[in-house]
């Protein structure tokens, strides 16, 4: 720095000095904020992906598996004796000609098994041209035997819970009056619809506690759960062609 003046000297030091440790510490603090807010739209971002491929699986399984009862139990009875046989319990039932049950009680799933005229079951298996199918649910999944099948096989997954109603016709005009349970029916003969109610839920967590509660027909209240599966209810009521006009 030989030949400049002390003023040129000086303005050149400060040219080459580096930042200070206050410098450098507002620098870092400010990059962490930063870096926070990045992560913190990554995981909403990741947590509304979550909900939203969750749900949407929710609801295809949902809709499935009441589009598969719906259209195997609408044809219950056909070419069967007219009339429908309660029972107490399925393995029990010996005159079985279109409907049954297990009323379960609490909130406890209730089974329904069904006998129509088809070539082939709920799994896809020849029947012999009248198919005998029981749903049921085993854990979270919706299962069918079908035929007197040892093994069952698995409908949709996701599903808790099963809650069935009968439509009974108490005026003879082909109409349910009245939705029961299956210990409430007064004659199973006038029964003419069935109504299904699913608790479905989503198969993996989102990262977002569930204290909801749910009704499922007239069970009794289900939840809090308190864990972190988006659940839902679908309901459906299903007309037995055979025994109404």
């Amino acid at each position: 720095m030989n030949g400049l003046t002390s003023p040129q000297r000086r303005h050149y030091l400060r040219q080459q000095s580096g930042y200070t440790i206050i410098e450098i510490m507002v620098a870092l603090v400010i990059s962490l904020i930063l870096l926070m807010g990045v992560i913190e739209i990554f995981m909403s971002s990741r947590t509304s992906y979550a909900l939203q491929s969750g749900v949407a699986r929710l609801q295809e399984n949902g809709r499935y598996a009441l589009d598969i009862m719906s259209r195997n139990i609408g044809m219950a009875g056909y070419n069967a004796p007219q009339g429908i046989v309660s029972a107490n319990t399925l393995d029990n039932e010996s005159e079985n000609t279109g409907l049954g049950f297990t009323q379960a009680l609490g909130t406890a799933s209730d089974v329904i098994e069904i006998t129509y005229e088809s070539t082939t079951d709920c799994l896809g298996n020849a029947s012999g041209g009248t198919a005998t199918d029981r749903y049921y649910v085993d854990g979270t999944t919706l299962m069918c035997l079908g035929n007197g099948n040892v093994n069952a096989g698995p409908l949709a997954d996701g599903i808790e819970n099963m809650q069935i109603l009968y439509g009974e016709d108490t005026d003879a005009d082909k109409v349910a009056n009245q939705y029961v349970s299956a210990d409430n029916v007064t004659a199973w003969t006038n029964i003419v619809s069935v109504r299904i109610a699913l608790l479905v839920s989503t198969v993996d967590d989102i990262n977002i506690l569930n204290t909801n509660v749910y009704r499922l027909l007239n069970a009794p209240q289900l939840g809090p759960i308190n864990d972190e599966l988006v659940r839902r209810v679908y309901a459906r009521t299903i007309l037995l062609r055979n025994f109404t006009p």
